[in-house]
């Protein structure tokens, strides 16, 4: 598990009607935390702004103009950031239907508990940043696994272009080696492989032009990019040329 780093500001936005327990929150965290605080007093007053503001938030469940599971569902659309439920409701089904909606965690009000936040704060963060860096390594390894993929796609296509063409080139010299000499079809069977010859030729430099730029385009795994489309339109359109 990472940890959070002491010199790095939290910035915590506070959803709470109350100003007794604003105030009891606020000051135990600033007292415990490096932190940046914003205090907001219903939702009506709550903007997008001041979500994005937050590295973690502290909600209400019981605002005047809102309950929390509205209020968690709107901050949900707009960021991932932990929020963690202050709330009065000591009923246990109601703390997991809170979790279930979004939340990192709750906190039953008392002072007792409260004093605990600058912990649980930390806590949520950590397993916070924790989750984005598995999420980090995972996309990392889905691009990889695409780009080989991709890579195995493109490698095929050539690899049929130059069978092709080898194949051709066997057959046509099997041919000569089979027949006594005729220099007309001799002629006809030699210029026939040393078109296939360029063919292949066309076929490496378009991966060596390929292997060169690597453009692997992707966002998932699922989503093979469309290099080797692409690869593989240059090579129709360049042996189109040679016929």
């Amino acid at each position: 598990m990472i940890e959070i780093d002491a010199n790095e500001q939290i910035r915590i936005l506070i959803l709470e009607d109350d100003e007794d327990h604003a105030f009891l929150e606020e000051d135990i965290l600033s007292d415990e935390l490096n932190c940046e605080i914003k205090v907001i007093e219903s939702k009506a007053k709550l903007t997008e702004d001041d979500i994005y503001f937050a590295d973690v938030v502290l909600l209400d469940f019981s605002l005047p103009d809102a309950d929390g599971d509205e209020i968690l569902s709107y901050i949900k659309e707009k960021t991932d950031v932990p929020v963690i439920i202050i709330t009065g409701d000591e009923q246990v089904k109601t703390a997991v239907n809170i979790l279930k909606g979004g939340a990192s965690d709750f906190v039953i009000k008392s002072p007792q508990n409260i004093a605990l936040l600058p912990r649980i704060v930390n806590r949520v963060l950590e397993e916070y940043k924790n989750m984005k860096i598995l999420e980090q390594e995972k996309k990392e390894k889905e691009e990889l696994n695409t780009k080989i993929e991709t890579l195995h796609q493109v490698l095929t296509t050539l690899a049929h272009y130059i069978n092709n063409s080898t194949s051709t080139i066997s057959g046509y010299a099997q041919l000569c080696d089979q027949t006594g000499y005729d220099e007309p079809r001799f002629d006809k069977l030699v210029s026939i492989c040393e078109s296939e010859t360029k063919k292949i030729t066309l076929v490496l430099k378009e991966l060596e032009k390929f292997v060169n730029s690597m453009e692997i385009k992707t966002t998932n795994y699922v989503n093979i990019p469309n290099a080797m489309f692409q690869i593989e339109d240059a090579i129709k359109k360049k042996m189109q040329e040679l016929e």
